[in-house]
């Protein structure tokens, strides 16, 4: 049961001394304002890095491929290519398994690309136009997608078309190298260019119909892997329109680590059972590049938390160390009067949970203010390795909120609890005889 009088009475001791007070409130509101706002920019940094691996760099949600093509893919490429069977077998288990999903056929392709006059290497994704807006999802009307009645129009990156001096509804010629090693050749029209944010690709990227990978690489009605497109993501509603499209990609969620793994492993079961060597891979085990800025983000948080918290509760607990002390003399009449050595620790720790309290609630709301202030001013920076601004939007992150808050509480009760255990426990007679 709640004592109302011994919070009452906390309240009250915690004004006493306003200065010391407010100064603590505000270190703790500053300290736990940051960690909060920093928490909410990474979950944003989260959440439009798995976006732009799942949509836009057409990777999707899980990824299947015949065990061993990884490694031996390149050397035995036929051996390795999904049969129409396989697609088909596939595509009935996920059905079955993943009600809703989608299954799409992918293949890649690489080789040079010419003006006529200068050629270079490019690396081409294979997929059918319709496929690849399924793929990217509610991205749908971003720039760069394929069109489904121009069977030779291809998707190119600016680098490369900078390159090479094409623009839209230019002619350009490719040549590949086929499953079983011979040249091929092809005419291709430069349908659409576009900007993909990053310097590693943007001069050798393209996106081409499936059909026209399949018969460049003489492997019509074979795929190298197949792509899952969960069914959340292949809602139909209003799709954003121009900024709108970045400021989606910073607020909606994607499969966490457990949902994907989860799926991953059930497939894979399932595929062993029915007999099919297969490989199933996450989009988190995918992406190379966002698992490495999701663990350098989670390691800066972590020594943040640990300068934060090491600054506040130091803080609380000289604040609460110097209350025990200045009031020594009302300890020992309180414990004269009859209050218990518990009842002493309670009330110093009831004063520290209601300074934490009043800290975390000022920081909470100096961390809304001041993410309002942010989100709305449309601040725009290059990361590295971008080609493009993108807006520096800072997203609620409720779980590792929480759990600061948490941890802040937790170590600043035991900051109150260790002198005022000390001070409950000294002799009646010693502390009214205290100056």
């Amino acid at each position: 049961m709640i004592d109302i009088s011994l919070f009452q009475m906390a309240w009250r001791n915690l004004w006493r001394n306003q200065r010391r007070s407010l100064a603590t409130i505000v270190s703790l509101a500053f300290g736990f304002g940051a960690i909060a706002l920093f928490a909410g920019y990474t979950h944003a940094i989260y959440m439009g890095l798995s976006n732009v691996a799942i949509h836009t760099d057409l990777i999707g949600h899980l990824t299947v491929n015949k065990d061993g093509w990884r490694t031996m893919g390149k050397l035995h490429p036929a051996r390795y290519l999904l049969t129409g069977e396989e697609i088909e077998q596939v595509r009935r288990v996920v059905a079955r398994e993943i009600p809703g999903a989608r299954v799409i056929e992918r293949m890649t392709a690489s080789g040079l690309v010419s003006n006529g006059r200068n050629s270079t290497i490019f690396i081409a994704e294979g997929i059918s136009a319709p496929d690849m807006q399924t793929l990217r999802g509610p991205f749908r009307n971003a720039p760069g997608a394929l069109v489904a009645d121009q069977p030779h129009a291809v998707t190119m990156g600016e680098g490369l078309a900078d390159t090479l001096g094409l623009a839209h509804g230019d002619p350009a010629s490719i040549l590949v190298s086929t499953i079983h090693g011979q040249a091929n050749a092809a005419d291709i029209d430069v349908g659409t260019t576009v900007n993909t944010g990053n310097l590693a690709t943007n001069d050798k990227w393209m996106v081409m119909p499936l059909a026209l990978v399949q018969d460049q690489m003489d492997a019509v009605g074979r795929a190298e892997y197949l792509t899952i497109v969960l069914p959340d993501a292949l809602d139909g509603g209003a799709q954003p329109e121009g900024d709108d499209v970045l400021l989606t990609m910073f607020s909606r969620p994607a499969p966490d680590d457990a949902t994907s793994n989860a799926l991953r492993d059930r497939l894979l079961a399932v595929f062993n059972a029915a007999g099919l060597s297969m490989e199933v891979r996450t989009w988190q085990e995918m992406s190379t590049f966002y698992r490495q800025v999701r663990d350098m983000y989670n390691m800066i948080f972590g020594m943040m938390l640990a300068v934060v918290l090491s600054i506040v509760v130091l803080s609380i607990g000289n604040a609460m160390s110097m209350a025990v002390v200045e009031r020594t003399r009302e300890i020992g009449t309180l414990r004269a009067m009859g209050m218990r050595r518990h009842g002493i620790s309670r009330l110093f720790v009831t004063e520290s949970v209601l300074l934490v309290a009043v800290g975390l609630a000022a920081g909470l709301a100096l961390m809304l203010a001041v993410r309002a202030g942010v989100n709305a001013l449309d601040v725009r920076y290059i990361p590295p390795g971008n080609t493009t601004a993108i807006p520096l939007y800072v997203a609620f992150d409720g779980v590792r909120t929480l759990m600061a808050a948490g941890i802040l509480s937790v170590l600043a009760i035991g900051a109150a609890f260790m002198p005022s255990r000390k001070a409950s426990r000294q002799p009646i007679t010693v502390s009214l005889g205290h100056v």
